[in-house]
Formats: C-alpha cells, structure tokens, sequence
C-alpha cells in the first residue's frame, strides 16, 4: 500500500486548517516554494498562534463556525457531489484526532474525502506549519483557500479560519492509484474551496 492510499485509509494526522471540515480577501501572499520539513505536534506548546511564520487571519471566523458534526457542518450534499462526481453519505470517521471528523467515499472509483475540524487543541494553522530542520518531514506548499491562509502537505490541506481555528481537509485515492490530474496539493485545494463558503454561511458571514 503507498503512502497516498495510508493517508486515505484514514492514518492520523498531526494538527490544527484543508482544513473539513465539514468557509474577506486579504492581500495575495506569495507562494514558498516546496521545502523538506518537520510539523510541530499539537498540545505540546503553550505558545500563543499565530507562531512559526503564519501570516494572522485578517477577517477570522468564530469557533462555532465549525462547531459539531462536519458530516452536516462541512460540505452540503450538492458540494460532496460535486467534489466527488457521485452522492455520497458522510460516515464519522472515529480517529478524529484533530478534532470531528467526518469520511465521504465514492465506491466506484475509490476517491474520498476526509474532513476535520480542528477543534481538540485552538492552536490553528501554526499547528502545522514546519520547523525548518533539514532532513526531515513533509514536502509542503503555502497557499491562500477562499482568501485565508492555508498549507497542502501530501494530500492534506489545512486552511486557517482565525488564528486558532483550522478545519483539514483530505483528498486522496484509497487504493491508491495515482489521481487523474497530478497536483494533489491542487485538488484537495478545490475541495477545501467548498468547504470554506459552507462554514462562512454559519459564522453569519
């Protein structure tokens, strides 16, 4: 099994946002380039976010944003249909390790979603963002989702919706078939576009 189908199989992930699960344009920042890095592991800092080179969210969003079950929080049915090319049922996915989580899967082709709330530790995106040590962890890639700051790592994309408050948000092949199109950074970050809108509407925004 590759590392693409152990990271859909639903392997934990350190946290918090794709964020996503399951939402006013600051100023472009501009992408850093891919890098190799370490991701700092949530719970284990007492330091106030934003840290560690994240940019603050300029018009964040309340925690109740993203409060309860991102099965029906996350994505509508119309989104998840659209992300995923067929109407699918989230199912909780019980790891949660960042916070609720919630699995959306079209059986056909073996593509899922995986959405996160990353509410267990309010440390936001700074949870994620890299220590710089050489050698080690994750190629990663800087980017802005709906306007907020946001990290893809593998098939995983954070988005910052405040300074403490991130949803993630994974897009990946369970069998683990390379995905038609390449770029999962990319792909996972258009599923992460849909989820931002949803949770903006119930921040009243």
């Amino acid at each position: 099994m590759t590392r693409l189908a152990r990271s859909a199989a639903g392997s934990s992930t350190v946290l918090l946002i794709p964020t996503v699960v399951a939402g006013c344009s600051p100023a472009p920042v501009s992408p850093l380039p891919p890098s190799l890095t370490t991701t700092r592991t949530i719970g284990l800092t007492t330091r106030v976010p934003p840290y560690a080179g994240v940019p603050a969210v300029r018009d964040p969003l309340p925690v109740r944003a993203v409060s309860g079950s991102p099965c029906t929080t996350a994505l509508t049915p119309g989104q998840v249909r659209q992300a995923l090319g067929v109407e699918a049922v989230g199912k909780v996915d019980r790891a949660e390790s960042p916070g609720p989580t919630c699995l959306w899967e079209n059986p056909v082709t073996g593509m899922i979603i995986r959405g996160a709330c990353a509410t267990k530790h309010r440390q936001g995106l700074s949870a994620v963002y890299p220590s710089r040590s050489a050698g080690e962890g994750w190629m990663w890639r800087e980017q802005r989702v709906a306007g907020f700051p946001a990290r893809c790592s593998e098939v995983v994309a954070t988005i910052g919706l405040a300074d403490d408050v991130a949803v993630e948000v994974w897009m990946a092949a369970r069998d683990g078939d390379d995905v038609e199109g390449g770029d999962m950074c990319t792909l996972t970050g258009q599923t992460a576009e849909l989820v931002v809108p949803t949770v903006r509407t119930r921040a009243g925004r």
